[in-house]
């Protein structure tokens, strides 16, 4: 199965927006274990989206995921910001030259971004960072590919698996970031950049999520 540009944007329009509308839970959890400006800049970031979706440019899939990565660096130049920005990229890298998403394309682009966020953010799993959503949903949905040969069903699936992650580092204690220096206090909320990751990889499934934050 493969998937166009119209696709691309529709699945990044809904994104967006899903994530405009989990500003205050984003913020929320910030506000518990880092200095509250996730919810802020994830609007912000998606905003860009938006405005690129906007853009009347027709330069294709790398072009339109490249112009949004730089306009996500320079709206949101927070570190989930930037981070968000070099995955991004890395997924336009991947797509250079291309006119459609092959099963395989869209198998790359999530350990794609893991490298870079590891390299980047110099974070490594169990850190509670955004690996610790982000790795179980690229292996999920490798392990779930091979099984079922669907990689809609197989996103489906990892997309769960990469909720289920993100409320498991609830308890955890953050190793980087400013949470690590108030590390009991984050003991008490699941790692912010692995619910952005959750909403993210399920609203491209065209789901949402529950957090639990009891």
């Amino acid at each position: 199965m493969s998937f166009d540009l119209a696709h691309l944007r529709k699945v990044l329009s809904f994104v967006a927006s899903v994530v405009i509308e989990s500003k205050d839970l984003l913020t929320h959890i910030d506000n518990l274990s880092g200095d509250g400006d996730l919810g802020i800049s994830m609007e912000k970031a998606a905003n860009s989206v938006l405005k690129e979706l906007d853009n009347p440019e027709n330069d294709g899939i790398a072009g339109l995921l490249s112009r949004c990565a730089v306009t996500i660096n320079t709206d949101a130049p927070s570190t989930m910001g930037t981070l968000c920005s070099f995955s991004v990229m890395e997924a336009a890298k991947i797509m250079a030259g291309k006119d459609s998403f092959s099963d395989r394309d869209l198998l790359k682009i999530p350990y794609s971004m893991i490298n870079i966020i590891m390299i980047r953010g110099r974070a490594q799993p169990g850190d509670k960072t955004v690996l610790d959503a982000l790795i179980p949903f690229a292996d999920a949905l490798s392990e779930a590919y091979e099984r079922e040969n669907d990689i809609v069903k197989a996103a489906d699936l990892a997309s769960d698996a990469a909720a289920e992650a993100a409320n498991r580092t609830k308890g955890w204690v953050a190793r980087i970031g400013r949470a690590k220096w108030i590390a009991e206090r984050s003991r008490n909320c699941p790692d912010g950049g692995a619910v952005l990751c959750a909403i993210v990889v399920n609203a491209i499934s065209g789901k949402r999520i529950e957090i639990n934050m009891q």
